[in-house]
């Protein structure tokens, strides 16, 4: 008897096999997943979508520079930037979002839109985003001597093109040019300059060290001679529906224009804050999940 089931055995083999490479040819233009693990890294979007009804939330802090040792309990004690976002899928490659950062009190709506996703089989071998964002500094202002805010001066504006690539199931890299304009700038806001225009060519990446947790890093190099480049390093810890982001920044801004047009400290000279990020993504598309599960 067990001649006869090993013999069926090694029979269906080839069928098994033929099969397996039908799927395969079924599905030419599969997308790569998990490029990254959240739709930001650190501080800056990814390529990572978000499915049709999705709707994605994040809690971010950078708290006080760890130079000041214990004495601040290495910059816990010097409060802390805290900016509340969340996102929502219109389609499987359009999601709009909303935010707000204490850091100059911003209150920011955007919208992002994946243009190419990479695929499986390398035709497609870079994935391609869009972001766009309009904020408001809702500060008071009362008290500067010249002239009255208006809404049109508390106006910022940022866009920003993600090129990314997934090399292995370790590491994903991803380049993005961006750009802020701000309509007023003074010595009570954060602005770092009396420019109102930024630009920069952010380098990311991550590298997993285990199925659950990610080694980050990004530079934000400045081209602007008053302001300093950004650095941070990460770790990312996946926990199912959470992604937990443990960071190091030189910088204290949590959205994309601040991060380009505040101060950065001198990581060598451990002028580096703390920070973390907490993420949290949902679907409403009850069909998807029962579709999913069968």
């Amino acid at each position: 008897m067990r001649k006869y089931l090993l013999l069926i055995a090694i029979l269906s083999l080839p069928m098994l096999l033929m099969a397996q490479l039908e799927r395969k040819k079924a599905n030419p233009d599969e997308k790569v997943e998990l490029t990254f693990e959240a739709p930001r890294l650190i501080n800056i979007f990814t390529v990572e979508p978000l499915e049709k009804k999705g709707f994605h939330y994040s809690i971010m802090h950078t708290f006080g520079e760890v130079n000041g040792g214990f004495q601040t309990l290495f910059g816990l004690d010097n409060g802390a930037n805290v900016r509340f976002s969340f996102e929502y899928g219109i389609l499987d490659n359009w999601s709009i979002f909303a935010g707000r950062s204490s850091l100059d009190r911003v209150v920011d709506l955007g919208t992002r839109y994946h243009l190419i996703r990479q695929t499986v089989d390398g035709r497609v071998p870079l994935s391609v985003s869009f972001a766009g964002s309009i904020g408001a500094n809702t500060s008071d202002y009362d008290f500067v001597t010249e002239g009255p805010y208006t809404f049109t001066d508390r106006l910022s504006y940022s866009a920003q093109m993600m090129i990314a690539r997934k090399f292995s199931d370790k590491l994903s890299l991803q380049v993005t040019p961006m750009y802020a304009i701000f309509n007023r700038v003074g010595a009570e806001t954060r602005i770092a300059s009396n420019e109102t225009f930024y630009f920069s060519t952010a380098v990311m990446g991550r590298y997993k060290l285990t199925p659950r947790t990610a080694l980050t890093t990004q530079y934000v190099p400045s081209f602007n001679e008053d302001i300093q480049s950004n650095f941070a390093i990460g770790v990312d810890l996946e926990t199912g529906g959470h992604v937990f982001q443990l960071y190091f920044t030189t910088s204290e801004a949590l959205n994309e224009p601040y991060l380009l047009a505040t101060q950065n400290g001198d990581f060598f000279a451990r002028e580096y804050r703390f920070g973390f990020n907490i993420n949290r993504i949902f679907s409403f598309d009850r069909k998807a999940k029962r579709a999913a599960k069968q």
